[in-house]
């Protein structure tokens, strides 16, 4: 693996510290565990999130998965958005959704619409190749990956990241 990819067992660290801050300020993410296969553990958090947008609902359904990457070696980030019929947004919606202006194709190569590997089912995933290079300005100071990572894309993806996850962030 490259100098800025990470192992599983420090994902799954990073994890259950991030999950520990999460549960202290009530913050809804879950550490999804998979005994039998450490790769198929993941974090969830399922919320709502509120839009002004009159072309699609107020109030949408949001489900939000990081998952260890096994062949880029980096988090990864899924998540789906359902509006308020239950039906599951298109990937221009979420172009239009997200927080920052992106042109069409500078967002499609970084959101795809894929079948989990973890979940086997479609979700939105935050292309992995793109992580990496994120990450590599980080790597040496990143007291937790996780956040870290989070801290980068939550702005793409309308994820309220709160200041409390702060004591996670630089190493000392």
């Amino acid at each position: 693996m490259g100098s800025t990819t990470i192992t599983i067992e420090k994902f799954l660290v990073a994890a259950a510290e991030f999950v520990k801050v999460s549960d202290r300020i009530g913050d809804g993410w879950k550490l999804k565990q998979d005994n039998t296969d450490s790769y198929k553990t993941f974090l969830r958090k399922d919320t709502f999130i509120q839009l002004e947008d009159n072309n699609i609902s107020n109030l949408l359904k949001v489900e939000y998965v990081i998952f260890y990457n096994l062949s880029y070696g980096v988090p990864s980030f899924s998540f789906n958005i359902w509006n308020s019929t239950g039906s599951l947004l298109s990937l221009d919606d979420i172009r239009k959704v997200s927080a920052i202006q992106i042109n069409e194709k500078d967002f499609y190569s970084v959101i795809t619409q894929q079948e989990h590997p973890v979940l086997q089912r479609p979700y939105f995933i935050v292309h992995p190749c793109h992580t990496e290079t994120l990450l590599a300005a980080f790597s040496n100071s990143s007291k937790n990956i996780i956040v870290t990572f989070l801290g980068l894309v939550t702005p793409l993806i309308k994820l309220n990241l709160p200041l409390d996850y702060v004591c996670l962030i630089r190493k000392e």
